[in-house]
């Protein structure tokens, strides 16, 4: 409780925990208010993205964020729980250091593992759906609008 005291009281911790809140706040609305309005992108590969570069500051909030994000939005689409994640750890670990290495500039890195990360989550969603007899998505030019949400996503922040 003396820790909880300490943030209420400095400015700049204050303002920490109010971003903090805030874009937790965001992270859990967004999947939802996807499900209300489903021409809003997404963002899974932007979601990858920040989580990877959070990962790499060691900034903890930050990847359990980006990870509570994948969760919810899994929830709520009715997605396989915990496919996103997987596909995550995958790319973090299988693809990226090639991906790294092969390429020098920070921007083209991460639309590559934009681009690898959809469409790896995408064969894993044909794949679990192909074993349980179900589809989960459909064919449609949507889904490149959405993958182009994603890349904009990356180059913009």
């Amino acid at each position: 409780m003396h820790t909880f005291s300490d943030l209420q009281r400095n400015l700049s911790h204050q303002k920490t925990l109010t971003s903090a809140l805030g874009w937790t706040g965001l992270l859990l609305l967004y999947p939802t208010l996807m499900s209300l309005y489903p021409l809003l992108p997404p963002l899974l590969g932007f979601a990858y993205v920040k989580w990877r570069e959070a990962l790499e500051k060691r900034d903890f909030y930050g990847v359990f964020a980006w990870m509570l994000y994948a969760v919810v939005f899994e929830s709520v689409w009715n997605l396989p729980l915990y496919g996103i994640w997987s596909a995550m750890i995958v790319t973090y670990t299988l693809f990226d250091p090639k991906i790294s290495y092969l390429l020098r500039n920070r921007t083209l890195i991460a639309v590559v593992s934009v681009t690898v990360f959809d469409l790896l989550y995408l064969l894993f969603l044909q794949i679990y759906g192909s074993i349980l007899h179900t589809a989960f998505f459909g064919y449609d030019p949507v889904l490149l609008a959405y993958f182009a949400a994603d890349i904009v996503g990356v180059l913009l922040f």
